[in-house]
């Protein structure tokens, strides 16, 4: 059963990342990033199909609540200063941390608490995969040809 378990997880990720890089060009980089996010966690949490249904939906839902926080604090079209003073990061974090643990009983409810506890970490290892991603492309353009 577990290897059954890998095996669909690992067909899963590659359909995924298959997908991912046969959108068309008319697809986004945003969602061709989020792609790569359900492809990651799904793999690093190895999911189940009956997780995957139950959790997606509740990520979704934390991830559009993330982004209208992050709006709301860093607006970009007004023409003022993107960075936030000190009382303003700290109330910045201190919302996403409330906003967190708002979700935490609903994640736990999907996949249960060893998973959770994975998605943390899953989701900060994702973060440093794209900020490796962006450097090596950074690194490429500025190579002498």
């Amino acid at each position: 059963m577990f290897l059954f378990k890998r095996i669909y997880t690992l067909a899963l990720t590659l359909m995924l990342l298959a997908a991912g890089t046969a959108l068309s060009a008319q697809t986004t980089q945003r969602e061709k990033v989020e792609s790569m996010r359900i492809a990651f966690i799904t793999h690093r949490l190895a999911l189940t199909p009956d997780e995957s249904r139950q959790f997606w939906p509740v990520y979704h839902s934390y991830r559009h609540d993330l982004a209208t926080l992050r709006r709301n604090f860093y607006p970009m079209d007004d023409g003022s200063d993107p960075h936030l003073s000190a009382d303003k990061q700290v109330d910045f974090e201190q919302k996403k941390l409330d906003l967190k643990k708002r979700y935490i009983p609903q994640f736990e409810a999907a996949i249960g608490k060893d998973k959770v506890n994975k998605l943390v970490g899953a989701e900060e290892d994702f973060k440093k995969m794209l900020v490796q991603i962006v450097r090596n492309r950074r690194e490429q353009r500025n190579e002498p040809k």
